[in-house]
């Protein structure tokens, strides 16, 4: 990781956007950029941790800020649909595909990762257990309640990732998020409103995150983090083919207990099945289609609501 300077703190907190200060920056370029980087008919299966779904009918992986504002403009201009992931690991993607225009923060300027003492700027493509593990092998807390927890930092961000410990929202200082129009914003952490498991950035994109965190022993963080992880895996059905939790939970109730109650664990709808081990967990055994988990989620909120007239509302995305 390279430092963060201090000049670089106090003016902007953005990263290499400078390359949008491009007076060049019209839709012949984008066109001309569109039809370098741009992929046709690519199936998202390798993309998402369901191994399931089909074909994006346009995908994209811009490298930056520059060529991502230019397929944004390029997607406003032709009325294209915008679809945006990162691992794709709380994601489920229909059998048909998705028509419109898929984006990929997998370009190397998204995952950048740099830290000055106890601030730490990480891009929205950053891998979240790396940055955990980066962030706790410097002595520094406070991401470690996220152990275990798969993604991106800006999906986690946009999702308010976290558990029982704490979430995402609780160490961020400020972040920067790109609108589908191309407008850059830099939030302070108050100017967002987080709840449990959304946040209010709705059609923005985030490009860049700035964590504070606090200064602790390697080895006391590295511990807490242990635990979480060896807490999670003692529950939750980590290392198969699933997208975590498939419900949202609620004051009144846990998913997972109410799914549990009503006997739907090891439910099977062709290749995908309850978890034994979460009841919230939905698990692709290998051969499992978009079509069967979605016919399982259904299965599900038809039960539930039936027994327990409760109306479960789903966590994962699905496009």
């Amino acid at each position: 990781m390279k430092l963060i300077t201090k000049e670089f703190n106090q003016k902007t907190g953005i990263q290499n956007y400078l390359d949008l200060i491009d007076p060049e920056s019209d839709m012949t370029n984008s066109t001309k950029i569109i039809s370098e980087i741009f992929r046709y008919d690519v199936p998202l299966q390798k993309y998402t941790s369901f191994k399931t779904g089909g074909a994006a009918e346009i995908f994209v992986e811009p490298l930056g800020a520059l060529e991502l504002k230019r397929v944004l403009q390029f997607c406003k201009a032709e009325q294209k649909k915008i679809f945006i992931f990162g691992k794709g690991t709380n994601l489920l993607v229909g059998d048909n595909g998705v028509k419109g225009v898929v984006i990929h923060l997998g370009g190397i300027n998204f995952k950048n990762l740099e830290r000055d003492g106890r601030y730490v700027l990480a891009g929205g493509g950053v891998n979240l257990p790396k940055l955990i593990r980066t962030v706790a092998l410097s002595g520094f807390g406070g991401l470690e309640a996220l152990a275990g927890i798969p993604g991106t930092v800006g999906g986690a961000v946009m999702m308010n990732a976290g558990g029982k410990y704490g979430d995402i929202s609780d160490t961020i200082r400020s972040l920067t998020t790109m609108a589908f129009d191309g407008t850059i914003t830099k939030y302070m952490r108050g100017d967002v409103e987080f709840e449990y498991r959304r946040c209010n950035l709705s059609e923005q994109i985030v490009i860049e995150v700035e964590f504070q965190l606090n200064e602790s022993k390697i080895e006391i963080v590295l511990e807490k983090m242990d635990k979480i992880y060896n807490e999670k895996q003692e529950s939750q059905p980590l290392g198969t083919f699933n997208a975590g939790s498939i419900f949202k939970n609620a004051a009144e109730y846990k998913a997972a207990e109410l799914i549990d109650k009503a006997n739907l664990k090891g439910l099977k709808v062709g290749g995908a099945v309850v978890s034994e081990k979460h009841a919230n967990f939905i698990v692709n055994t290998g051969n499992a289609t978009s079509t069967d988990i979605l016919d399982l989620i259904k299965i599900i909120k038809e039960t539930i609501k039936k027994k327990y007239d409760v109306s479960l509302e789903e966590e994962i995305h699905i496009w």
